[in-house]
């Protein structure tokens, strides 16, 4: 998740996606939807029960520490 990374060039970015578990110790906090800036390290909590992150740190640090991509 460089910046040097061809896709974030072409105007790609990282998104993830999972429902909200309350009381689960995110290591990031979560806020309701438009609150916040989208690239802010946080998680934003959609009306309909998920969570979503364009944070690339957040995301980085995530797959660091054993989140695997599915699709």
């Amino acid at each position: 998740m460089s910046d040097n990374n061809a896709e974030d060039q072409r105007g790609y970015e990282w998104h993830l996606t999972f429902p909200h578990m309350p009381g689960f110790p995110y290591p990031f906090p979560i806020v309701r939807a438009g609150t916040r800036p989208k690239h802010d390290p946080v998680g934003h909590l959609a009306s309909d029960g998920t969570v979503h992150v364009f944070n690339d740190g957040i995301i980085e640090q995530l797959v660091r520490a054993g989140l695997r991509a599915r699709g």
